[in-house]
């Protein structure tokens, strides 16, 4: 009978991850990590060091992950005015835990190490650069009419994404979906055009 094949740490990390999503990253234990990956917590110290380091090196690869996600064939697809709605839901469902108050305050001790630094920065340039391009295609489309330019008006997009998020955290809410739908709206719904204004350019 042959040996089991060993786990790779990426899959540890996913698998990891899975379990920090729901307990949070100060909450979760290595016995609960060791029991979603197969291994014990002194197999999982002797690979990772320490808990934190796991849970820094889980989070890292999750940002690398949500990156990528950004660069599909999905987000290519979305267009215009309910592309960015489209594109919002994809944002909350990377972002969706049952912890994520506690999600929002570990992630501001990232801000002190520079290699998560720039994964985070990454991630919200491409968020920038995705809705500049749908705003782009929204006023193209006579779909809303903005003051300024479709950069600026991303900015504040993603700006209210991150601001949202951590708001969300502390709030007694249940679906991170409709909360930032709900903001999203509140930005642009001013900016809609009917097809009165429509006519009337």
């Amino acid at each position: 009978m042959g040996r089991p094949k060993k786990i790779s740490d990426s899959q540890i990390l996913s698998m990891a991850f899975e379990v920090i999503s729901l307990e949070g990253f100060e909450s979760f234990t290595l016995e609960q990590a060791g029991k979603a990956t197969g291994l014990s917590p002194a197999a999982l110290v002797k690979r990772f060091k320490t808990k934190k380091r796991l849970a820094f090196l889980a989070r890292n690869q999750k940002w690398d992950e949500n990156i990528a996600k950004m660069n599909a064939s999905e987000i290519a697809q979305l267009k215009g005015l309910n592309g960015i709605f489209e594109f919002l839901r994809l944002i909350a469902k990377s972002v969706d835990s049952k912890r994520l108050g506690e999600h929002a305050r570990w992630l501001g001790t990232e801000a002190d190490d520079s290699k998560a630094k720039k994964k985070v920065a990454a991630y919200f340039a491409e968020t920038r650069n995705i809705f500049s391009r749908l705003i782009q295609e929204a006023v193209s489309n006579q779909e809303i009419k903005i003051i300024g330019t479709p950069e600026n008006l991303a900015i504040t997009l993603e700006a209210l994404v991150q601001g949202s998020i951590f708001q969300f955290a502390f709030l007694n809410e249940q679906n991170i979906g409709r909360h930032l739908a709900n903001r999203f709206q509140s930005v642009l719904g001013p900016l809609t055009l009917t097809a009165q204004d429509n006519g009337a350019l």
